[in-house]
Order: structure tokens, then C-alpha cells, then sequence
């Protein structure tokens, strides 16, 4: 019969290589055993590239979500069943806690959940800020049609780190996106894939926003864009699909462009849903245009056609319409 090894009591030089040889998931535990215990995982400069969280009834933290990464992992947190009333809660105290590898919680095989040690969620996010050297979530999404906790605590949960993006999926209703904005304003990027985004007119003030990148439009979604809708965006790139979109459609934002509308803009993604013909007479009508050589613009694909058009202050703008079996696509780039 063996004996239990006393492993805290080896030397930090001992333990730090006892940690080197562990899984992100082992050290994570591992790491919240002592002070002495987080500082070795610290001394290793662990680091994760990619980090997400996801609100719905259970919070969950996602790290490096690439299945084949050694550092995929997923923390969830699950709430007492006391944990209740009426909405908005304060962000919850966890009663236990999963830290899993992606692979596992996809398989849902291997999955162990510990009780929580008296941590909350914004001590766990502190904790994996500090030994993963985490610097900003890549991004924060919302799945509920309604967001059940008190924005002022879920923003001092997450607020205090860097949020790149927005995400609006699911359920999340347009409400909660509207909220999620206002709570999160700093956040550089905004996406919905959802139904309560179908029409435009009620976000408007999203639109005019001066995002670095909005994303509208996925294959489950009916979004009627507009070109009105077009104009207002300020965002620095903007990408659209919608089963409202036209080859003239942008023939006239093009147009609009030259004149001087989106200002701000640099790059364009316009995706056309329900085998929708483009065709570039349609989109270059009435433009000047100068056709390219694909090699020209550092463009492979054989389905691709290649124009430049200019503004009227000189800055040129690049068009390329792909097509093939599955979808037409118009992508604009400014130079």
C-alpha cells in the first residue's frame, strides 16, 4: 500500500517542474491549492491566446477553444438552487465549478465538477487574468432572450478587462442586446446572429455607433436591410447578410460612397442569400471603374472579379465579386 506524496512540501524549483508536466485543466486546480501553488503556475508564463465568455442560466469562461489546443478549456459555474428570485440577481456565488477541456464538454465525457472554494466569479476571473497573463476577453456573448442578472454586478465581473467583442445569438433579445451595449461600452465589436435583429429600425442607434466591426446577419436569420440602413453604419468594417440585399442595392451604396458617405469605413463583406444573381453590370453601373489583373491584387481564386473605383477626394476603393454554387459575395476595401 502507498502513501500519499506530500507534494506541496517539495522545493519551488520541484514543484514548478511537478506543474510544467500537468494539463491546463490539472494546473488550473492545482493552482488554487495555496498562494505558494499560484505563484509556481505563474512562474511557468502559461498564456492562452483567446478568451470568451458565455451568459446564459450557467456563466462560462472559455479558453482557447480549438479543439487540438492544449489549452482548451471551459470553466462553468453553476448556482446554488437557492439562487433565485426575481430579476435582475446579483452575478451568483458559485456552488460548484467545471473545469474541463473543450474535447470533454463537446463528448460530455470526463466531466467533473468540484465544490466551489468559496470563490467568487470575479475572483475566478482574477485569478485566471493573473496566471494566464490575460489581458482582454475576445469576446462576451448572450444567449437568453433576457438577461438575468443585475448589469451593474455582471459589469464588475467583467467590465475591469479589456471586452473586444459583442455577441448576440440564440434567444437574446433586442432589449438585452441594447442593455449589453450601454453596460459595455467600451467594447470594439458588435455581432448578432439572432432574430431580434431582423429589422434594422430598431437598433438604428447601434448602426451610427463607432464600432470597429458590426456583424449583421447569419443563414437562420430574415434581416431586412435597408440602404438607408447602410448609410448610417460608422463602423470601420461592416459585414451584411441579408436576404434584402441587391446587386443594386449596392450599386447605389457605392454611389453614395463616392460622394463621401461612410467615412470611417475600410473594409465591406456583403453576402447574398437564396442563390440571389449578382452580376457586376448591376453593381458597376454608372461608376468609373478600373479593371484588375487578379495577380495584381494578390487574389488566387479564379471566381473572383476585381475592379477599383475612386472617391471623389482620390481614395480608392477596391470591389471583388466571388461567386460559386453555395453563395455571391461582394467585398469592398479602401485603400
Amino acid at each position: 500500500m502507498t502513501t500519499a506524496f506530500p507534494l506541496l512540501s517539495l522545493p519551488d524549483k520541484a514543484l514548478v517542474l511537478v506543474a510544467g508536466c500537468m494539463k491546463y485543466t490539472e494546473i488550473v486546480l492545482f493552482s488554487l491549492a495555496s498562494n505558494k501553488t499560484k505563484e509556481v503556475v505563474k512562474s511557468l508564463n502559461l498564456s492562452v491566446k483567446h478568451v470568451s465568455v458565455t451568459i446564459k442560466d450557467i456563466i462560462r469562461i472559455l479558453f482557447d477553444t480549438d479543439d487540438d489546443s492544449p489549452s482548451s478549456m471551459v470553466w462553468s459555474f453553476y448556482p446554488r438552487e437557492d439562487n433565485a428570485g426575481h430579476e435582475p440577481i446579483p452575478v451568483y456565488m458559485p456552488a460548484c465549478v467545471s473545469v474541463a477541456s473543450v474535447r470533454d464538454i463537446v463528448t460530455q465525457q470526463n466531466l467533473m465538477k468540484y465544490q466551489n472554494p468559496g470563490r467568487s466569479i470575479r475572483e475566478w476571473v482574477d485569478h485566471a487574468q493573473y496566471i494566464f497573463s490575460i489581458d482582454k476577453i475576445g469576446c462576451l456573448s448572450f444567449k437568453n432572450e433576457t438577461c438575468q442578472f443585475d448589469w451593474i454586478s455582471l459589469k464588475n465581473v467583467f467590465g475591469k478587462i479589456d471586452i473586444s467583442m459583442l455577441v448576440f445569438n440564440e434567444l437574446c433579445s433586442l432589449k438585452c442586446a441594447q442593455l449589453a451595449v450601454r453596460h459595455f461600452s467600451s467594447a470594439r465589436c458588435v455581432t448578432a446572429f439572432c432574430s431580434s435583429f431582423n429589422d434594422p429600425s430598431g437598433y438604428r442607434n447601434i448602426l451610427i455607433q463607432n464600432f470597429d466591426a458590426l456583424v449583421l446577419g447569419y443563414e437562420d436569420m430574415s434581416l431586412k436591410i435597408g440602404l438607408d440602413d447602410l448609410l448610417l453604419m460608422n463602423s470601420k468594417k461592416i459585414s451584411i447578410q441579408s436576404e434584402t440585399l441587391t446587386d443594386k442595392m449596392i450599386n447605389q451604396f457605392l454611389k453614395h460612397w463616392i460622394e463621401g458617405s461612410n467615412p470611417r469605413m475600410e473594409k465591406a463583406h456583403f453576402n447574398f442569400v437564396n442563390n440571389q444573381i449578382v452580376t457586376k453590370e448591376t453593381i458597376l453601373k454608372g461608376l468609373q471603374y478600373q479593371g484588375m489583373l487578379l495577380d495584381e491584387v494578390n487574389v488566387n481564386e479564379q471566381n473572383k472579379e476585381v475592379y477599383y473605383i475612386f472617391r471623389r477626394d482620390g481614395t480608392a476603393g477596391l470591389i471583388s465579386i466571388e461567386r460559386d454554387d453555395q453563395e455571391n459575395v461582394v467585398h469592398f476595401r479602401i485603400f
